[in-house]
C-alpha cells in the first residue's frame, strides 16, 4: 500500500516515509487510478533496490494539474513528475523543467535509435530534450466482434488487412450496426461520437488539418476539414448510427454496455475493457482510412526533471530507468497500459502475443506507425475552447452545416492565436 505525506499544508499534499541516510532522495509526483500506482510503486522499489545510492519516494495527490502547476510556479516541485502533453508545452516554456540533452547524449546506456522518433518529439523544446514519453500511444479502433457477427458483417480487422477498412465502410457498418426498440429509441449503435482529440483521426483521415503549419491561423474552413466534420453530423442527425448527446447522457453507449459495435479512444483503455467486458467479444483494429493512405495521432505524457532538483543526475536515472526495455514489458506487455515507445518492445513477443483481449496487437504497432501528433502547442486550450463551443452546435443539432459552424469557429480560432497569451 502507498503511504503518503506531505511538505506542505497549503499544498495538501503527502509523501512517503524518510529517505534513508547516505542516499540522494527524489521525489516522484504521478497520478493513477490505485491499481496504476501500485504497479508504479512496484517499479520505484525495483529501481531502490537496484540503486543503493539512490531512493525514490512516489507521491500521489489529488486534483493533480492544479498542486503540480502551483508547485512548479512557487518552486517547491519534486523532483521528477508526470506531465500530460496537454500540459507541456505551456509549462516547459516557462523554465519549469531540467534540460535534459546533455544527460541523454553522453549516457552510453541511452540510445535514441531505440525509441520511435515521434515518441520522442512530444519531449522536444528548442531542439533540446526535456523529458521522455510515457503512457504514450495512438488512437485505436475498439469494436465489439459479437454485434458485427450478428449484423453479417466482415470483421474490421480482416476488412483493414484487404484494404476495405475505409471510412465509407466504417459508415456503412455503424449504420446495420444501429437497430432502434419500439418506440424508435436506439438499442444498438454504430459507435458514438469520439471526443476533440479522437475526432483528429477523421479530420486526418479525410485530408484536413486544424491549424496552419506555423500555427498561426485555422485551417477548418478547407473542403476537407468541411467533410470530416460532415461525417459525424451527418451519422448522428442523417443516419442516426451515432447518438445524440441526450441519447449518449450517462455513459448509456459507453463501449463497455455492449450496446456499441465500435469505439475510437487511446489504447490506454485496454486495461478498464480487460476489467469490465465479459459478456462480448471485443478486438482492436487500425482507425479507417480514406482508401488510400493511413492516418492515426499520438499522445503521450512526459517524465520530466524539475529546474529545481538538486540531483539531477540521480532524476535522470530513475527517468531513463522508466523507458527501459524491462519497465516498458512490465507497463505495456504485461499490463497493456499504453503503447511502448521502445522498439526492442514492441517487436517483442512478450508484447505482440496476447491470451486474452484485444489479441490483435499488430494493430498498436500498425496505428502507431501512421500517426502523427496533436497540434497540442502553449495555446492549445485557448483555441480548442473556441472550436469546442462550435461545434457543439453541430453535435446539439442546432446547425447540421459544418462548414457554417466551422467558418464561426476559424473566426474565434483566429482571433485567439493572434492575441497574446492569456496565462
Amino acid at each position: 500500500m502507498l503511504a503518503i505525506l506531505l511538505t506542505g499544508a497549503a499544498i495538501g499534499l503527502r509523501k512517503s516515509a524518510a529517505c534513508p541516510a547516505g542516499r540522494e532522495c527524489l521525489e516522484y509526483m504521478a497520478w493513477g487510478n490505485p491499481e496504476q500506482l501500485a504497479v508504479e510503486q512496484k517499479l520505484v522499489d525495483r529501481f531502490n533496490q537496484k540503486n543503493p545510492d539512490i531512493f525514490v519516494n512516489l507521491i500521489d495527490v489529488p486534483d493533480y494539474v492544479a498542486k503540480l502547476t502551483v508547485m512548479l510556479a512557487s518552486d517547491t516541485a519534486p523532483d521528477v513528475e508526470r506531465v500530460d502533453h496537454y500540459n507541456f508545452p505551456k509549462l516547459v516554456e516557462k523554465g519549469y523543467f531540467a534540460d535534459l540533452t546533455d544527460y541523454a547524449n553522453s549516457d552510453p546506456d541511452f540510445k535514441r535509435a531505440d525509441y520511435w522518433p515521434i515518441a520522442l518529439t512530444e519531449c522536444m523544446y528548442r531542439n533540446r530534450l526535456y523529458g521522455v514519453n510515457v503512457l504514450f500511444g495512438s488512437l485505436i479502433l475498439y469494436y465489439n466482434k459479437d454485434l458485427f457477427k450478428k449484423n453479417g458483417l466482415e470483421d474490421p480487422y480482416e476488412s483493414y488487412k484487404k484494404g476495405r477498412w475505409t471510412w465509407a465502410r466504417f459508415r456503412e457498418d455503424a449504420i446495420k450496426i444501429t437497430h432502434t426498440d419500439g418506440n424508435g429509441e436506439p438499442d444498438s449503435v454504430g459507435c458514438p461520437l469520439p471526443d476533440l482529440p479522437a475526432q483528429a483521426v477523421t479530420l486526418y483521415g479525410f485530408g484536413g488539418d486544424f491549424l496552419s503549419a506555423d500555427h498561426k491561423k485555422s485551417v477548418l474552413t478547407s473542403e476537407r476539414a468541411v467533410d470530416a466534420y460532415q461525417f459525424w453530423t451527418d451519422l448522428i442527425w442523417k443516419d442516426h448510427a451515432a447518438p445524440t448527446p441526450a441519447q449518449a447522457a450517462n455513459s448509456a453507449f459507453a463501449f463497455e454496455t455492449g450496446k456499441t459495435g465500435m469505439a475510437l479512444n487511446f489504447m490506454g483503455m485496454s486495461p478498464t475493457y480487460r476489467n469490465t467486458i465479459s459478456k462480448f467479444q471485443w478486438d482492436v483494429c487500425p482507425p479507417p482510412s480514406n482508401g488510400q493512405d493511413k492516418f492515426d495521432l499520438v499522445k503521450g505524457n512526459q517524465l520530466v526533471v524539475s529546474a529545481n532538483c538538486r540531483h539531477k543526475a540521480a532524476a535522470w536515472r530513475f527517468v531513463k530507468y522508466m523507458v527501459s526495455a524491462p519497465v516498458e514489458t512490465i507497463l505495456h506487455a504485461q499490463y497493456r497500459r499504453a503503447f511502448p515507445t521502445r522498439f526492442d518492445v514492441t517487436g517483442s513477443r512478450a508484447y505482440l502475443r496476447s491470451d486474452t483481449p484485444p489479441y490483435q496487437i499488430d494493430a498498436f504497432v500498425e496505428s502507431v506507425k501512421h500517426a502523427r501528433p496533436l497540434p497540442i502547442d502553449d495555446r492549445w486550450s485557448e483555441w480548442t475552447q473556441e472550436l469546442n463551443s462550435e461545434t457543439d452546435n453541430l453535435w446539439s443539432g442546432r446547425d447540421k452545416n459544418a462548414r457554417t459552424v466551422l467558418t464561426r469557429a476559424s473566426a474565434k480560432i483566429d482571433k485567439v492565436l493572434s492575441e497574446a497569451p492569456g496565462f
